[in-house]
């Protein structure tokens, strides 16, 4: 008879392994748990440093503000202050090589870093306090990037890329709402910055082919979403997830997206989104439009011709796979079968940001956005249509409502001369930051604050306060009169608006430009009398066509604009 053997020997071990694994499967979470909150420690370590180091910026750029920026409210001159002091100035970062090697901008909350599009509305801001040596240095943060990204070298696909954020090195493996073009743009019209745009614009178009390619990967025209790497800084984030970071993180229109490989290309990995995004190829065309303006100004004429071909390429796309006639919106696809996907998201009015939208269809839009039971609640604009069955009115780009999104509906709608409407959107955010102070986004239902007080990016009103009080078109050369406008008075930088009776307006320049003075609610051919420096211009320094005025303004001389009766 066969001895068997002793099978306390077998339990003992099956036990022990099983006590083994369930000691391993406690540890592991809880070393995962610990370095995540080291790595939060740190985040908090970084933070404070920067306020630390932000601190003479803060006191010398207060002190000095008013020398710059300044108007005759009180209400709005408190919300200057406020986020020029703590979301402006005092998040002004010492430089943190190798990844920002100069100069830049800070954000808060989960990811302390130089951002991509957040960035923009910081820069747009500040370029009115005539630093042009900081906004030089947070740009080339990115140009830096370009050059010197050791997973994105010249010649290969991934060559021209613009992370999401800038931290640690190598930087993160996907990018951010593409308006660095747009941004820089604001910046040099705002400063006269010549130098900014001729060093910026290989930059830009290197991140502009790399959208063009790696974010278009069939080639129609209309952009995806991507990533290369998934976030490693929150654990529990897949690739898919890191890739909807490239627009709206929780956007309903990519919940269900999917990446695959590439389809054109057998090399690389399952690295892009079967979503076509409205928003991101609203946001590609602003860049490119911007582009085409740099272009032009530096003299470089065929590039200029050449983007604008691409961008009526584009705006063709969007137009025929985008625009649903029935529903009178632009819905994100399916990339693979072009599919609309048809949930209602704010990525619909950035059509009328970028100048997509036909002047029938922006129209359309506007009805829709003025419907207080689709989109026009207490703080207009939610991220979704109110009534869509995604719709949460404190959804993190589920229904909440965000400063820097509205201020871009804005924008699309004073492009349009929808100014009335424009005028009462910024009316309603400056009642929400004066009761509920600047933060990063809203209930737009309530106006309960959500998220990350003073968030920088949330500085955007300032673009709504200077184009529907103040007049100052997205050029800083248009100027639309409002109405009622008798007592106001800014000063933004280099220019000077004053309006001292209704129909009057007054601007002074620090440098040459030519103005477009509109009075918008003349009918037919406007009569008016322009002077420099209380002397009449002669007919030859002045084009009037229909209700616009246009002259050349001098520097440091004064340009008075009465509309006669």
């Amino acid at each position: 008879m066969r001895k068997t053997k002793p099978k306390i020997g077998r339990v003992h071990f099956t036990r022990l392994h099983i006590l083994c694994l369930l000691l391993v499967l406690v540890a592991i979470p809880q070393a995962l748990r610990a370095e995540t909150e080291q790595e939060r420690w740190q985040r908090h370590q970084l933070a404070k440093k920067i306020r630390q180091q932000a601190q003479p910026y803060v006191k010398a750029g207060m002190a000095d503000l008013h020398n710059y920026i300044r108007t005759e409210d009180p209400q709005i001159n408190t919300i200057m202050d406020t986020f020029f002091e703590k979301a402006l100035f005092g998040k002004i970062a010492e430089p943190l090589p190798p990844a920002l090697p100069y100069r830049w901008l800070s954000q808060e909350g989960m990811y302390v870093g130089q951002w991509l599009w957040d960035t923009m509305f910081m820069v747009m801001t500040l370029a009115a306090v005539d630093d042009d040596q900081l906004i030089h240095e947070v740009f080339a943060n990115y140009w830096h990037t370009i050059d010197n990204n050791p997973e994105a070298p010249k010649g290969s696909y991934r060559y021209g890329m613009v992370p999401n954020f800038l931290k640690k090195w190598p930087p993160v493996g996907f990018s951010q709402i593409p308006i660095l073009a747009w941004g820089c743009r604001m910046v040099e019209r705002q400063s006269d910055d010549r130098e900014l745009i001729e060093r910026a614009l290989p930059y830009l178009v290197s991140f502009d082919k790399w959208h063009s390619t790696e974010r278009d990967v069939d080639g129609d025209g209309l952009i995806e979403f991507g990533a290369y790497k998934n976030v490693k800084e929150i654990r529990e984030v897949s690739l898919q997830q890191t890739a909807r970071y490239e627009a709206f993180d929780l956007h309903p229109t990519t919940k269900t997206m999917k990446l695959t490989r590439h389809p054109r290309r057998d090399s690389g990995g399952a690295w892009y989104g079967n979503r076509e995004g409205v928003e991101l190829t609203c946001f590609v065309l602003m860049s490119e439009r911007a582009i085409v303006e740099i272009a032009r100004q530096l003299g470089k004429e065929e590039l200029a011709k050449k983007y604008e071909k691409t961008i009526e390429q584009r705006i063709k796309a969007l137009q025929e796979k985008m625009w649903d006639p029935q529903g009178r919106y632009f819905f994100t696809l399916d990339r693979d079968s072009d599919a609309q996907i048809h949930i209602r998201t704010i990525q619909g009015f950035f059509t009328m940001t970028c100048g997509a939208a036909t002047p029938e269809q922006a129209a359309m839009l506007v009805e829709q956005l003025k419907d207080p039971e689709l989109w026009w609640c207490k703080y207009p604009v939610p991220t979704v249509c109110m009534k869509d069955k995604t719709y949460k009115s404190d959804g993190y780009w589920g229904g909440d409502m965000w400063p820097a999104t509205t201020y871009l509906v804005s924008l699309g709608l004073n492009r349009y001369g929808y100014h009335d409407l424009a005028h009462k959107l910024t009316r309603r955010m400056i009642d929400l930051y004066t009761r509920h102070g600047i933060n990063e986004r809203y209930d737009g239902s309530t106006g309960k604050p959500l998220g990350i007080p003073n968030l920088p990016m949330s500085c955007s009103i300032w673009g709504m306060i200077l184009q529907s009080i103040y007049g100052i078109q997205e050029d800083f050369r248009t100027i639309i009169v409002p109405s009622e406008a008798k007592g106001r008075d800014l000063l933004c930088g280099k220019l000077q608006v004053k309006y001292p009776e209704n129909n009057v307006v007054e601007l002074k320049s620090a440098f040459q430009r030519t103005f477009n003075v509109v009075f918008p609610k003349t009918k037919g051919a406007i009569k008016a009398q322009i002077s420099c420096d209380g002397k009449e211009l002669a007919v030859d320094q002045v084009t009037i066509n229909n209700n616009k005025i246009t002259f050349i303004a001098r520097p440091g001389k004064t340009y008075r604009v009465t509309q006669m009766r």
